[in-house]
């Protein structure tokens, strides 16, 4: 019923790198409190870096997720260490080592310089398939568009959803996966939800690990909603 996770996943960061928490459950609660209940912060040594709130976006789906942005520069080839005060007992800050399946504390290495660079679009994106999943607890469902940015670092798709019926607009940073925007949410979790509209529209911008963004100035996609008649298998 909780769970924090980090972004960026990479060990190795730009010395204007950019971080999301992301909080799924209960763990919302502790994301909403960034910088006011809970201290945030990178340490190396004695030294303290703030990081400080720039977005916050609310997901419709039991998810919540914070941007951050080093307060000053990174200093190259240091290492830092991901800090939280106070949390609640609850929660861990901590990444399993996949070589030594122990959990470890979240930390990283700046080895590379400042990033100025904008990601590349490579064409439009448009709608690949339509998911639609039945499991125990609820079904799984998703949009899956095409994602033609490129860049050499990781890549965040800050992503807008207006439902067409209702006017209400949702927007959440994804990650891209294999090429691939899946909007929606799973079983339990997931940035946009789908209600008794039938129709909505998308629009994206694409941001990598530094804060470096390109919008894609193409009208928003119009597409209607997965359900099990219009929906392929997931791969």
């Amino acid at each position: 019923m909780s769970g924090l996770s980090i972004f960026p996943n990479s060990s190795s960061i730009s010395k204007n790198q950019i971080f999301v928490i992301e909080g799924y459950a209960l763990s919302q609660k502790t994301v909403l409190g960034l910088n006011d209940k809970y201290s945030i912060y990178l340490k190396s040594g004695n030294k303290q870096i703030k990081l400080i709130v720039t977005e916050l976006c609310i997901g419709q789906f039991n998810l919540t997720q914070a941007i951050l942005k080093p307060e000053r520069i990174l200093e190259l080839s240091e290492s830092y260490t991901l800090h939280i005060d106070s949390l609640p007992k609850f929660e861990r800050l901590h990444r399993i080592n996949t070589l030594t399946k122990k959990y470890e504390p979240i930390s990283f290495t700046v080895k590379n310089d400042v990033d100025t660079q904008n990601p590349r679009l490579n064409g439009n994106p448009f709608e690949i398939k339509k998911i639609f999943a039945q499991y125990g607890c609820g079904p799984s469902m998703h949009v899956v568009f095409s994602n033609p940015a490129k860049d050499q670092s990781p890549l965040l798709v800050k992503t807008t959803v207006k439902n067409l019926l209702t006017g209400h607009t949702v927007m959440y940073y994804l990650i891209p996966q294999d090429d691939q925007i899946k909007v929606g949410h799973d079983m339990c979790s997931g940035a946009f939800d789908y209600d008794e509209s039938e129709y909505y529209e998308v629009s994206f911008t694409f941001m990598d690990s530094s804060g470096n963004s390109i919008k894609w100035n193409g009208p928003s996609i119009r597409f209607s909603k997965p359900t099990i008649t219009n929906s392929q298998k997931e791969e």
